[in-house]
């Protein structure tokens, strides 16, 4: 291939043009980036100059409503008007700021029964002294009961005022505003307490404030009207901040008198464009050099190395310039197509595996409800030991194959980089204590010693993926159980600190069949085990320790092996967690397992399905009714009411996701309903898409009977919404026993001085207190305020507790 143009050439003709435009474009740019958050700044500025000045007045004016506060109490006291006259007197000589008078403007006649005004009015006045006014005193001036600023309190309850509108005082002519507020006697209107502020000291301040910073200020009033008026100017594109403030509603508006904020932007942009372009124009020539040096070399570089290879990286962009770029671009895209077309097939690929798994594990969980379910439900029935024996059989072996079915499910979703971590609070004991109650039947079938280790503190809590972390575990110990037939197994729990970081290592060991060396590499591969008579003898998918090893990884972790054939095998696993304080579980205080009386409703196509779920729900109480898809539920749904929607997923007319949806736009009670979700259908985009409908919470098929328990147990307060609350109540008393331990705890916390203790059983026990119980609601708060500031409530307080709790 012949070079009819040169890169180099190219690239110098290239930066002149550059260098042209540069100039005219940068400073476009730079205001286009700079100008908005200078703009918003300076606006933002002059918003809280307007804010801290609304402040300053809204704290005057407030200032002077404690002093009438002060007039009230003293005319609702029931004082001789001596004792009246004296307090008042005394309380302007200690005031200053903006009130100058105020006082007393008692009911005509309540004073005197001859004389119809008598009030205590005093003025203070500029030096200081301060006098008693009587001119409001003559009948002759219309009394002052007729005027508007004691009518407007007349009918107001106590500690409600009004302010007049700003007014030019006759006497002093200075601006003035009276903030009025109504007193009462033993219950009954006594009068009109009154304070008179005078403006001058603060339109002074607020001049004072404004030549300070070069600000035109508009001061305005609840009513409208002005009250100062400060060098405010509006002109076209000025910024005017505006802020509302106090109950009586006055404004102020604020400008920038020296310059328009756009001025100040246009300068401070000016600034920073000065500044940079001397600073770009040498990086732009900086960057020529290394471009020519670090990019245009080497792909001269490699369109001469390339020239008889077709095998290098793959581009595909369209370039019409003829040089060595051009050349690049011929040479690969030679690659181009063939590397498309093979992305295209392992896309088909992976779509087509994810639908194929998402099938299959529908078509497998849909027929295998039925089996496991009828499983359950016969082990509830009256068998004989050896009918019984032959069903647990059944059961377990359904069982299992949905483990190898969730082994392939969960691998499909690492494959695809789906798998995620669920954290939450948990304790370690609460697993071991899994393990115990799994593991040592099993072990002791097979005849094999079980033994668990632990030097993790028992009370120790990890925020983590509790799930997982047993997943991880049951793997390791299936494995061992399934491989090993004599000796033992063990599994040790402790923990490993490396500066901040926490983990938990599990170790789980064996005396089993071991693994050569040889093929230790091969049993975390998916699909493999040590050698191929091992699926043959034990079974198993082979994902087991493929799963454990992405999991661990996942946790920021690892997983090692040691084994020896014939001796027996250890896998450890460490894994990243984080320590949690431990909690006390909140105890839902509310209803028993027994569901008498209530409807439930089950959406479901297949007849055999929707048969075991009936049989299910009958057999905890329910009264069961059933819709073969979404479009029937909904029709019943409108003419009856449930407690309870099992609602299938995958259904003919009308699916799940839209069932739901229209049950939540229902115009009834029944748009509130519980609606247990009960797919096949597993995948995390099935789950949710039918959260997102509105179905309140997901069970997967086959249903087990303890996880529906669960849910039923969690979602508890929803399904009973509509019962009989008389009824409710009634059932409380099954938790009596928990509430005397929570009591107990509490006592004992408390008496250790352990307040942490405390306060997580008060949690736990705050539900439980009847909830128009407003006393022990209070002593509850009591407790736990004194419980916070590290302080043992009393003994009486504890009793009256307990006496609450079970009032």
């Amino acid at each position: 291939m012949k070079h009819t143009s040169s890169l180099r050439r190219k690239s110098k003709i290239a930066l002149t043009i550059y260098l042209i435009l540069f100039i005219a474009v940068i400073g476009t740019v730079v205001f286009q980036v700079v100008e908005p958050p200078i703009r918003k700044q300076l606006q933002q500025n002059l918003d809280v100059r307007t804010q801290l000045l609304a402040s300053q007045v809204e704290d005057k004016l407030n200032n002077s409503l404690s002093i009438l506060s002060s007039i009230v109490s003293v005319g609702s006291a029931g004082l001789t008007t001596q004792d009246q006259a004296d307090s008042l007197y005394s309380m302007f000589i200690h005031i200053d700021g903006i009130v100058v008078s105020g006082g007393l403007w008692p009911k005509p006649y309540s004073v005197n029964a001859e004389i119809p005004y008598q009030s205590l009015f005093y003025n203070r006045a500029s030096d200081g002294l301060v006098e008693q006014i009587y001119s409001w005193d003559n009948p002759e001036n219309g009394g002052y009961d007729q005027q508007d600023w004691y009518r407007s309190v007349v009918n107001l309850a106590p500690g409600e005022f009004v302010w007049s509108p700003v007014y030019i005082d006759p006497f002093t002519h200075v601006q003035m505003i009276t903030a009025s507020s109504a007193y009462y006697v033993q219950g009954e209107f006594a009068g009109v307490a009154t304070v008179d502020l005078s403006l001058v000291d603060l339109v002074s301040y607020i001049r004072e404030h404004a030549e300070q910073y070069n600000l035109g200020v508009s001061l305005k009033d609840g009513f409208g009207e002005t009250i100062t008026h400060y060098n405010f100017n509006i002109v076209k594109d000025i910024y005017i901040s505006q802020r509302s403030f106090g109950a009586f509603n006055w404004q102020v508006d604020v400008v920038n008198s020296k310059y328009l904020v756009s001025d100040q932007v246009f300068n401070l942009v000016s600034q920073v464009e000065l500044a940079l372009i001397p600073i770009l124009l040498c990086c732009i020539l900086l960057g020529y050099y290394m471009l020519n040096q670090y990019v245009i070399r080497p792909i001269v570089s490699i369109a001469e190395n390339v020239r008889n290879s077709k095998e290098s990286g793959t581009i595909d962009f369209e370039y019409n310039s003829n040089d060595e770029i051009r050349f690049l671009v011929d040479s690969f895209n030679q690659k181009t197509f063939y590397l498309e077309e093979e992305r295209r097939k392992a896309e088909v690929s992976t779509e087509a595996k994810s639908a194929f798994l998402a099938t299959l594990s529908h078509e497998i969980r849909t027929p295998m409800n039925g089996v496991l379910g009828t499983a359950q439900i016969l082990l509830r029935s009256d068998l004989n030991s050896e009918q019984r024996k032959m069903m647990r059989t059944l059961y377990e072996s359904g069982d299992h194959m949905m483990t190898l079915l969730n082994e392939i499910l969960d691998f499909s979703k690492i494959e695809q980089g789906k798998l995620e971590l669920d954290k939450s609070a948990f304790p370690l004991e609460n697993i071991i204590g899994s393990v115990n109650s799994v593991y040592h039947t099993l072990c002791t079938e097979k005849g094999l010693d079980f033994r668990v280790h632990s030097d993790v503190p028992v009370d120790r809590w990890y925020f983590a993926d509790k799930a997982r972390v047993r997943q991880i575990l049951f793997n390791l110990l299936n494995n061992a159980v399934k491989f090993t037939a004599r000796g033992f197994v063990e599994v040790y729990f402790k923990e490993i600190h490396v500066g901040d970081k926490h983990y938990l290592s599990i170790r789980v060991r064996d005396t089993g069949i071991g693994i050569a060396k040889d093929a230790q590499s091969k049993v975390f591969s998916p699909f493999e085990q040590a050698e191929s008579s091992t699926t043959r003898r034990f079974g198993g998918t082979g994902l087991g320790l493929a799963i454990v090893k992405q999991i661990a990884e996942l946790m920021d972790g690892s997983i090692t092996l040691s084994s020896e054939l014939g001796i027996g095998s250890s896998f450890e696993v460490v894994a990243r967690v984080e320590l949690a304080t431990p909690t006390t579980p909140q105890l839902s205080a509310t209803y028993s397992k027994n569901c008498d009386g209530l409807k439930a409703l089950v959406v479901e196509d297949n007849r055999t399905n929707a048969i075991i779920l009936e049989a299910l729900l009958k057999g905890k109480g329910f009264e069961v009714f059933c819709a073969e898809n979404g479009e029937v539920a909904l029709e019943r749904l409108e003419t009856d009411t449930y407690d309870l929607v099992l609602m299938d997923n995958h259904m003919p007319i009308m699916d799940g996701v839209e069932a739901t949806r229209r049950i939540r736009k229902l115009d009834s009670r029944n748009a509130e309903v519980l609606i247990l979700g009960c797919t096949a259908d597993v995948f995390e985009e099935t789950k949710q898409r039918m959260l997102a409908a509105g179905v309140d919470h997901i069970i997967a098929k086959p249903v087990k009977d303890k996880e529906f328990d669960d849910a039923l147990y969690f979602y508890a307060d929803k399904l009973r919404q509509y019962q009989d609350l008389d009824k409710a109540y009634q059932e409380l008393n099954q938790f009596d026993d928990a509430l005397e331990s929570l009591v107990i705890d509490l006592s004992i916390a408390i008496d250790n001085q352990a307040y942490d203790q405390a306060l997580i059983a008060l949690h736990s026990i705050e539900p439980m207190m009847p909830s128009d119980n407003l006393e022990g609601k209070q002593l509850l708060e009591s407790i736990q305020s004194q419980v916070t500031h590290q302080q043992a409530p009393s003994k009486d307080e504890m009793d009256n507790l307990v006496v609450q709790l079970l009032a």
